[in-house]
């Protein structure tokens, strides 16, 4: 009996390692044509890419690793129900579950690292993967800039351009939100320039050919039209020392204490119901979200002894199912949980209890064989 454990064990280990890659390739390539794109266009130094890619890997790794263990459990017992090892397996009278057993402490364990991965490390790379775009904006805000897309980390402005060539904007819009209960001022350009100081703590935005929307003196909440052939914004500072470009973490970039400190002492968080929920959202989704690989294999062990095919392609495309299914899940009872009254303890163990219960039933069936 210990050596047959023994055996499945290694045959998973393989197969597990080839699927990490394999999904991590695909999960980062989309970063990879991005982060080439700054490299080689754009100028951004290799030491800053290098910076941005390792702050992105250990996000990417809870989504990878649970997807592995499901993949590599489906190769591996799905060749050996093809290949009749199972039925030998039961004709020796051993029963499966002391076969499956294993597996599913190992995966428990893996799930438990990788709650501490999520709260310890993903959380602190994600934080410092934005802290490194706000230092890019202040080296190359240029490399920062993407066509088609709101930039709001220039102070009090919102920026879109839909196309950027060089050095130059064009089809500029600009929001500047003002005070509760005044309208938003909204500039618009068909050109511009963005130009960095020299000491790299301030922005100058250069506009060209475009329409402003000023407050009226007389009504401050009405604004007026301005034409002009030139104008520039005042300076955006985004040094360092300045507290109101500091880079706050968000709720998602909390490790658990901390969002915990915060439900019991920030009293922001304590006096707003919607602010509350979110944060006990988040708490929850960390911790649930740790558990995917313990309930992948908990559904992919019967799932490849009832589909009996241990080939590549077919072992993949039932791992992307049961993935999309788990995924599907956690994104409705998030929206559920902040939309309506449903408490997020429930909506949040919602996908793992699915999964749970299902594989309960396909183990339930494989061993009434």
């Amino acid at each position: 009996m210990k050596i047959l454990r023994k055996y499945i064990l290694r045959e998973l280990v393989r197969p597990f390692l080839i699927s990490l890659l394999f999904f991590t390739f695909v999960f980062m390539v989309g970063n990879l044509v991005k982060l080439a794109d700054l490299l080689v266009n754009k100028g951004v130094g290799l030491w800053d890419i290098l910076k941005i890619l390792i702050f992105l890997v250990p996000g990417l790794l809870s989504f990878v690793v649970p997807t592995s263990v499901l993949a590599s459990v489906l190769l591996v017992f799905g060749g050996m129900a093809q290949n009749n090892e199972i039925n030998a397996i039961k004709g020796s009278g051993i029963h499966l579950l002391s076969v499956v057993l294993p597996v599913l402490l190992v995966t428990f364990l893996m799930s438990v690292g990788l709650l501490f991965l999520s709260d310890q490390v993903e959380s602190e790379a994600q934080y410092a993967y934005r802290r490194a775009a706000k230092d890019l904006l202040l080296k190359r805000p240029m490399a920062y800039l993407e066509a088609g897309k709101f930039i709001k980390d220039f102070q009090d402005y919102i920026i879109l351009a839909q196309r950027i060539e060089g050095n130059k904007l064009y089809e500029i819009t600009i929001y500047q939100p003002q005070e509760q209960g005044k309208a938003t001022r909204t500039i618009m350009a068909e050109w511009g320039e963005i130009i960095s100081s020299l000491d790299e703590k301030t922005l100058t935005i250069r506009l060209f050919n475009g329409t402003s929307d000023e407050p009226n003196p007389d009504d401050p909440s009405a604004f007026y039209k301005l034409n002009f052939k030139r104008f520039e914004l005042p300076a955006i500072y985004l040094g360092k020392g300045n507290p109101r470009t500091r880079v706050e973490k968000k709720v998602r970039e909390m490790r658990l204490d901390e969002i915990i400190y915060s439900l019991r002492h920030n009293p922001a968080v304590k006096k707003d119901p919607q602010t509350r929920r979110e944060y006990e959202t988040a708490l929850q989704k960390k911790i649930s979200f740790s558990f995917a690989p313990f309930v992948f294999s908990l559904v992919g062990l019967p799932l490849a002894i009832i589909s009996r095919r241990g080939e590549a392609t077919v072992s993949f495309a039932l791992a992307m199912g049961v993935v999309a299914v788990y995924y599907v899940l956690f994104v409705w009872g998030k929206a559920m949980t902040l939309e309506s009254h449903f408490p997020p303890l429930l909506m949040m163990w919602l996908p793992n209890l699915f999964m749970v219960a299902s594989g309960a039933l396909l183990m339930k069936k494989v061993f009434s064989e």
